[in-house]
């Protein structure tokens, strides 16, 4: 439920009240939830404190007032060039550059189809809840404070079922178990938010509750952690009034409940609403951490680089301070007034009066060029440090003199320095899309229609737990009953081999280009289909190539009606054959008779009845194999036809090896010849 603070309350009375909330009873009461939050506070204050340090550096804030005091009183210019901002910067957009979008992948070879509307499912909502403005703040957040995350909502749809959504948490008000130390806190026994609100708002949110919300005084101050912002906006001069609403979620009897209390008063309570994908009652809230140190405490890259900053910050002004002042060597009673004189030194057409004749003995200038390159050179080795932290030149790449594939090298080289929190947020991405496809599943109970584009960027519209009529039994049956799939949600990695389905594509990709003109049609047929169904394309694509595999291996009524043709034509030549042998043979037997007038003429030997009737087959067969054969090279031209891209690719990377390859050599021998030149 929201109101005009922007305050979600996850699991009120009014938000779960239809959802099935347990019975009153067995939760933690006000004492222990208030312990739980002071707890936090009594033993994180050091974290804390660096969360505000961290937030105030990041946007330029990187002066004290004691120091801003000082440098005035002295008149040494106040000089901020904020690095760390850059750098944080260009951690979120590494990530960005990176982003990998959810994909589902089938637990059995049943659920496949149901893995491709899966996908189309958690894109969809990711889509609709701003997935791509939210998940940068997230990770800002993350390397900024060293926390970050979301919170799963439950708002009331318009089909009569719950929408599922989220927001971005907000560190200054988080809190967690601070026994916790695992950086996706997996081991966190409780954890949630705090925020002020006004009295109004919550007698709107909680109407049963607005007498003794009224009576409640605002001096809930112990129950914050005090951050920037609510010192600045959150005031306490009577003109407004505020109480602390706090949302605490928590493991208890095995399972997350959770309870939203002020000082004095909890205002409701409850078991959790999300389960995963065993049925297991979840926290709403879905975090990860930067880095964890050996105190247990989070904290961001501004750590890191806090140091290097303040000391370029330093002599940075130093060096201007430097540059722009003159220190004075004076001889006892050289001028009649020493301010007097420090004033006109300091003027480019200053006039100086010395009391003695040799000027250059009396007064003169102090070198101060030593302290000036000084100065420059640590701040250098100060700007050295903080670029080579995070994105540095590696992993930018250095376009000059590079290939693109030495440039790849290099990146993959810088990223290893971000490796962990890469990894910890990707890891917290994979949990983000589960938790919000195990809510959907619970709560998507009505017929819906979603609008997902596809690959190709063409927009498609998915029914969703429509209802269909079985055309056979006459019962109404479900379609696309989004709670009864079974699908594992994985990111896509790229090139990377995340299951064996693609390893075996791979494989075959890399085998077929060298053997595929030593395969028969048959197995080219085999290698072909195996190529197709274990690769990444969509179901979809894969039904389609299966349907016209099918459709290739039914026979061809004109083929077979020709061959028809062929056969009788056959097998009329045939009988032509076997009658001619007759007519022969009756002629041989007539001119054999004892009344013939003439002696009968020898005639050329016929061929036995057997060998011209095997002769025939064998002609008949001859035909049939030379279509075999015509057939069978076609189906080779298509094989080799669609190997043809993977081939290519194939010798494309060898040669690029062999290019790399004898750039290397030619390297080698250049320093060798070069080694060999010089003189010993």
């Amino acid at each position: 439920m929201n109101n005009n603070t922007g305050y979600v309350v996850g699991g009120s009375s009014s938000t779960t009240g239809s959802i099935g909330a347990p019975e009153k009873g067995g939760y933690w009461p006000l004492s222990k939830c208030r312990k739980a939050y002071l707890d936090y506070l009594a033993n994180k204050q050091q974290e804390i404190s660096e969360q505000k340090d961290a937030r105030r550096y990041y946007h330029g804030a990187q002066w004290t007032d004691a120091q801003i005091k000082a440098l005035n009183a002295r008149k040494q210019p106040v000089v901020t060039f904020n690095r760390i901002g850059r750098k944080v910067n260009g951690v979120v957009g590494l990530i960005e550059r990176l982003r990998q979008d959810p994909k589902a992948y089938p637990r059995t070879p049943k659920h496949e189809e149901g893995a491709e509307l899966a996908t189309a499912v958690i894109r969809y909502v990711l889509d609709e809840q701003e997935w791509k403005a939210k998940s940068p703040e997230v990770a800002l957040d993350g390397a900024i404070d060293g926390f970050a995350g979301i919170e799963i909502e439950l708002e009331q749809g318009d089909q009569g079922d719950y929408e599922v959504a989220f927001d971005v948490v907000e560190p200054d008000s988080f809190f967690y178990d601070p026994r916790s130390y695992r950086a996706d806190f997996s081991d966190a026994r409780y954890m949630g938010m705090g925020k002020w609100v006004d009295v109004e708002t919550a007698e709107e949110m909680f109407p049963d509750k607005a007498d003794q919300i009224k009576a409640i005084a605002s001096d809930d101050s112990e129950l914050s952690s005090n951050p920037d912002r609510e010192n600045k906006w959150f005031s306490f001069d009577g003109s407004k009034q505020l109480i602390r609403l706090v949302d605490v979620w928590y493991k208890h009897k095995g399972k997350w409940c959770w309870s939203l209390f002020t000082g004095s008063l909890i205002l409701a309570e409850g078991e959790s609403y999300l389960f995963d994908e065993k049925n297991k009652t979840i926290c709403k809230y879905v975090m990860f951490s930067c880095n964890v140190d050996h105190d247990g405490d989070r904290y961001g890259f501004v750590r890191n680089m806090k140091s290097a900053q303040d000391e370029y910050n330093a002599r940075r002004s130093r060096a201007l301070f430097t540059a722009n002042s003159r220190r004075l060597l004076l001889a006892q009673g050289a001028v009649q007034d020493v301010e007097k004189a420090r004033q006109e030194w300091a003027r480019p057409d200053g006039v100086v009066v010395s009391n003695t004749q040799d000027v250059t003995t009396g007064i003169k200038a102090d070198d101060a060029s030593f302290d000036f390159a000084g100065q420059l050179k640590l701040m250098e080795n100060a700007i050295a440090e903080l670029e080579n932290y995070g994105p540095n030149q590696a992993l930018i790449g250095d376009v000059q003199n590079q290939s693109g594939r030495a440039i790849q090298l290099l990146q993959q080289a810088g990223m290893a320095e971000l490796g962990p929190y890469i990894l910890g947020y990707r890891g917290w991405k994979i949990r983000v899309y589960r938790a919000l496809f195990s809510a959907v599943q619970k709560y998507w109970t009505a017929e819906r229609w979603i609008r997902v584009t596809d690959d190709d960027g063409l927009a498609q519209f998915i029914q969703i737990n429509g209802n269909q009529t079985d055309p056979v039994t006459g019962q109404s049956t479900l379609v696309n009953a989004i709670g009864s799939l079974d699908v594992d949600i994985i990111m896509d990695e790229g090139a990377d081999t995340i299951n064996a389905q693609q390893d075996v594509y791979e494989t075959l990709s890399n085998v077929l280009p060298t053997v595929g003109q030593m395969l028969t049609p048959q197995l080219a047929r085999a290698a072909v289909k195996v190529l197709i169904d274990s690769s990444a394309l969509p179901y979809t694509a894969k039904k389609q190539f299966r349907d016209a595999q099918q459709a290739a291996m039914q026979p061809d009524p004109m083929a077979e009606k020709a061959k028809e043709i062929q056969l009788a034509g056959e097998a009329a030549k045939v009988d032509e054959t076997k009658s001619k042998a007759t007519l022969n043979m009756a002629k041989a037997q007539e001119a054999m008779t004892p009344d013939a007038a003439a002696p009968m003429k020898p005639e050329k030997p016929e061929l036995p009845m057997e060998v011209q009737v095997a002769q025939a087959l064998a002609d008949i067969e001859d035909t049939q194999a030379a279509a075999q054969q015509k057939r069978s090279q076609a189906f080779k031209t298509e094989v080799d036809a669609h190997l043809a891209p993977a081939k290519a690719e194939h010798e494309a990377s060898l040669a690029e090896a062999n290019f790399e390859q004898g750039i290397r050599d030619r390297e080698a021998d250049r320093k060798m010849a070069a080694k060999q030149k010089a003189p010993k």
